[in-house]
């Protein structure tokens, strides 16, 4: 620098101040610290709610385009609430050229209480990479009571109304109206029954077997939109239900009124039904549970494959004419086997 020279002078201090304000707006003086090939969120609209409010619970993965992730389902774990609803947003691509995949669930907590929503994890795999862990952090509710803290200071609240006499003759009156209305309801439903089932036989065609139902229920149940998230889990709840009625029907146990453990816990006393039958039966009910309570959401190969092992089962139990008995009988295993 020549000794007088302003221009010199003037250089340095604009350099430093060119350097502060990169470092003072976020613009990088170098190589910028790169993002990890794949991030895990999780969230909630509201941390605070009342016994009867839906809360949104949102996860979301943003990642590398060549990366694979593998999100455990979080529904098995969310103690304190029940999963009312649940979907999953198409993937998005970000500006940045990474992807963007969000999934939601509506929970509902019926008692008061703090709740922590788990850690929820997942794994990562890369083409050039070994892979690795993700976590997102505990998420703490707190659901509140819908009555005042102060039950004195409620407005609602009247005194009781002064007694009055009560005219028994005109009680009487009434409730000798209500008992002959009752009578003649019930006299007429007895007369209606006996003209449809004279001798407790149906008047005209036979009923329709459980089998029969089944099949034809089953059948209809094909043609539901799988693409629509809802209409898949009303899906599952009613072939689950085509089942039950029919093993109810078929078998005399009413398993529509039972949980698929104590359903499990009876099967052996059902003579008609082999063992290999109850298995199969087993894991439909196991594999439909996943879904309806669990907010497990199937593949395409797993929808269809459920419901092969419902018409599977029916099929292989639905009674057969025996010939030389005279009266149904249950397939035997040659017979099972054909089904499958």
């Amino acid at each position: 620098m020549v000794p007088g020279d302003a221009t010199a002078w003037v250089t340095v201090p604009f350099t430093a101040a060119m350097l502060a304000l990169c470092c003072a707006t976020g613009e990088p003086t170098g190589d910028a610290e790169a993002k990890p090939p794949a991030e895990l969120r999780a969230s909630v609209d509201r941390p605070t709610a009342t016994t009867g409010d839906l809360i949104t619970y949102t996860v979301e993965v943003e990642r590398d385009p060549e990366v694979e992730v593998a999100l455990d389902d979080p529904g098995a774990d969310i103690a304190g609430f029940r999963i009312v609803d649940l979907g999953r947003a198409p993937v998005e691509t970000l500006a940045s050229g990474r992807l963007l995949e969000r999934r939601w669930y509506e929970l509902r907590a019926d008692l008061v209480g703090s709740y922590v929503l788990p850690v929820l994890t997942a794994t990562y795999s890369e083409p050039s990479g070994p892979g690795g862990d993700l976590e997102a952090g505990k998420i703490s509710v707190e659901v509140e009571s819908v009555l005042p803290d102060d039950r004195s200071e409620a407005t609602d609240i009247r005194d009781i109304k002064p007694l009055r006499r009560i005219d028994t003759v005109a009680s009487w009156l009434l409730w000798t109206g209500l008992a002959v209305a009752v009578a003649a309801l019930g006299l007429a439903a007895w007369w209606w029954w006996r003209r449809r089932r004279p001798d407790g036989v149906a008047a005209g065609a036979p009923p329709i077997p459980p089998h029969d139902l089944a099949i034809r229920e089953l059948e209809r149940l094909r043609r539901t939109d799988f693409s629509d998230l809802r209409e898949l889990r009303r899906y599952y709840f009613a072939v689950s239900s085509v089942v039950r009625t029919y093993v109810e029907g078929r078998f005399g146990l009413n398993a529509t009124d039972l949980t698929t453990e104590e359903i499990l816990g009876r099967l052996g006393g059902l003579v008609r039904l082999e063992p290999s039958q109850a298995r199969r039966l087993e894991r439909f009910l196991v594999a439909t549970d996943r879904v309806k309570f669990a907010a497990h959401l199937p593949v395409s190969g797993e929808i269809e494959r459920t419901w092969e092992q419902a018409l599977g089962f029916v099929t292989a139990t639905r009674p057969r004419e025996d010939p030389e008995a005279g009266e149904s009988a249950a397939p035997t295993a040659a017979d099972t086997g054909k089904a499958a």
